[in-house]
C-alpha cells in the first residue's frame, strides 16, 4: 500500500465513529476496562513507589483541573496523563490482549481523563467512542506487524497505546481530519520506549512508562488543535514512516484494516488475573492447576519444563536478571519468579513482590527448576499458548493451556472482577468510603448514561 491509504483510513474511521456503531461487546468491554484500570491505578498510589515522584512533580509544576490520583492538588492535562499515565502499569495488573502484544487503554484512559476534565461537558458516549477508538487501533497497529520487535529494542506497548490515544484524544477533541494528521506527526515524534527497561535490574522504568505515552498524546492532540502544521504525507506508512522506523516495513497493512469499523478489537479485552506479565499467566494457571490436581509438593518437583512462543524470551532472558529479579518491576516481568512463587506460596497476588518475597530462598530455589524452551513453530497469534511439565520422582504431569484466564474464550467472572476492583481500591494511598466506591463503580456501569463524565472522575 502507497500514498496515504493506510493514515487516510484509519482517520477516516476515527472521523466517522460514532457511539451507535460502536457492538455491546465492545461497549461493555470498555467499562469493564474503566473500573478496572482506575482500580489498579488507585492500588498503585498506596503500593508503588516509582509513580509518586511523577505525581508530586505534576502537583508542583502545574495548576489547573484536572485530577491526580493519589493527590488532592488538581493540575493541567499533560501533566495529570503524565502522573496517572505512570500508575497504570505500576502493578502490571492493567487489562490487555491476547492476539495484539499490548496493553490497549493504558495510554489512553489517563489521557481521554486529562482531556474531559479539561474540556468538560463530555458525554458517556462521546468519552466511550473515544477510547473504544483509541483501543481499537492500538491493538491493530500492532496486529499489523508480523515479528517482535524487542530484538530491534523496542518496548511497542506503550508506542502503539500512545499512537491509538492520540487518535481517540483527537476525537474526544472534534479534530478534523488535517488536525488529526497533525496531531499524529507531532505524536510520531514524542511517543518511544526503549526494550532495555526489561533488561535492567534496577531500573522502574518499564512500570512508568505509560506516563509519556499518554502525556505525548495528550501534547500532540492541543497542539493540533491549535493549528500546528505538523502533518506528514503518509505518517504510518511512508518511506520513513512509523513501520519503517520501528518495523523495518515488516507489517502487513491489511492486517491493520481487516474489519475496520465493523470489528472493534477492544470487544478483546483480557483482564489479569495475577499482577505479572500477561505472557507469564498460562503458565501460573497451568502450575496452579497441576498443582492442585495432583496433589504436588514443592519439595517433590525436579524440574518445571515451560514451552513457549517467541514472547517468552521476554520474560526469561537475560537469566541473570530474571532468575534473580531485583526489583517488583522485574520480578512481574519473569517467568522463573512467578512460577517459583505459584508453587511455593499457592498464589501470586499484590503481595508477592514485597522485598521480602524477592529474597525468599524457596521462592528462588523453586524459579531455578524452571526451564523454558521456545517453540519457533508457534506463531505470533498463538503467542500464549503454553506447554507445562513438572517432573517429580513419582512421574511427570503435563498440561496444554493456549487461552489464559481472563480472555474472552476463558473470562472471569462479574463477581471476580467486581472484587479485583474493590481489593485494589482499598489499597490505594487515601482509601475511599465503602459508599463513595459503590457509587464509583456503579456510575462506570451506566455511563454511556452520563452527561458528563466528570460527574464520575470528579469522585475521584
Amino acid at each position: 500500500m502507497s500514498g496515504t491509504g493506510l493514515t487516510k483510513r484509519l482517520i477516516d474511521h476515527v472521523l466517522s465513529a460514532e457511539y451507535e456503531i460502536l457492538p455491546a461487546a465492545a461497549v461493555e468491554a470498555q467499562k469493564q476496562s474503566l473500573a478496572d484500570m482506575l482500580a489498579v491505578m488507585l492500588a498503585a498510589t498506596g503500593l508503588d513507589t516509582a509513580s509518586a515522584p511523577f505525581a508530586a512533580f505534576a502537583a508542583a509544576e502545574g495548576q489547573g483541573r484536572c485530577t491526580i490520583l493519589g493527590r488532592p492538588e488538581k493540575t493541567t492535562p499533560t501533566l495529570a496523563a503524565l502522573a496517572n499515565g505512570a500508575l497504570v502499569h505500576a502493578l502490571d495488573y492493567e487489562d490487555s490482549h491476547e492476539v495484539a502484544t499490548v496493553h490497549p487503554n493504558s495510554a489512553a484512559l489517563p489521557a481521554l481523563m486529562a482531556l474531559s476534565q479539561q474540556v468538560g461537558g463530555v458525554s458517556g458516549k462521546r468519552f466511550l467512542t473515544a477510547m473504544a477508538l483509541a483501543s481499537d487501533i492500538c491493538c491493530r497497529l500492532d496486529m499489523g506487524v508480523n515479528e517482535d520487535l524487542l530484538k530491534y529494542g523496542w518496548n511497542m506497548p506503550p508506542i502503539h497505546g500512545s499512537m491509538g490515544a492520540v487518535l481517540g484524544a483527537g476525537k474526544l477533541l472534534k479534530l478534523d481530519a488535517g488536525q488529526l494528521s497533525d496531531a499524529l506527526a507531532l505524536n510520531l515524534c514524542q511517543a518511544t520506549c526503549t526494550g532495555e527497561a526489561a533488561n535492567s535490574a534496577g531500573s522502574a522504568l518499564r512500570t512508568i512508562r505509560e506516563g509519556f505515552a499518554a502525556q505525548a498524546a495528550v501534547q500532540s492532540a492541543l497542539l493540533a488543535s491549535r493549528g500546528i502544521p505538523a502533518r506528514l504525507d503518509a505518517p504510518f506508512e511512508g518511506k520513513l514512516g512509523y513501520y519503517h522506523m520501528y518495523a523495518r516495513d515488516n507489517y502487513t497493512p491489511e492486517k491493520v484494516l481487516d474489519g475496520l469499523g465493523t470489528v472493534f478489537q477492544g470487544a478483546y479485552i483480557s483482564f489479569k488475573p495475577w499482577p505479572a506479565c500477561r505472557a507469564t499467566h498460562t503458565s501460573i494457571e497451568g502450575v496452579l492447576s497441576l498443582v492442585e490436581e495432583h496433589r504436588i509438593r514443592p519439595e517433590e518437583i525436579v524440574e518445571i519444563r515451560i514451552v513457549l512462543q517467541e514472547i517468552g524470551r521476554m520474560v526469561t532472558e537475560p537469566k541473570e536478571v530474571k532468575y534473580r529479579p531485583q526489583s517488583p518491576a522485574v520480578a512481574k516481568f519473569s517467568l522463573p519468579f512467578v512460577v517459583g512463587t505459584a508453587v511455593v506460596c499457592g498464589e501470586v497476588g499484590l503481595d508477592s513482590f514485597t522485598p521480602d518475597r524477592l529474597s525468599d530462598p524457596e521462592v528462588l530455589a523453586m524459579g531455578d527448576k524452571v526451564v523454558c524452551e521456545i517453540d519457533p513453530a508457534l506463531t505470533k497469534e498463538q503467542n500464549k499458548f503454553t506447554d507445562i511439565t513438572i517432573v517429580t520422582g513419582r512421574g511427570s504431569f503435563h498440561r496444554h493451556l493456549e487461552h489464559p484466564l481472563g480472555c474472552v474464550e476463558h473470562p472471569m467472572s462479574d463477581e471476580v472482577l467486581r472484587r479485583k476492583f474493590f481489593d485494589c481500591a482499598a489499597r490505594a494511598a487515601h482509601p475511599y468510603p465503602g459508599p463513595v466506591l459503590e457509587a464509583i463503580y456503579r456510575d462506570i456501569g451506566r455511563l454511556e448514561e452520563l452527561e458528563d463524565v466528570n460527574d464520575l472522575f470528579s469522585r475521584l
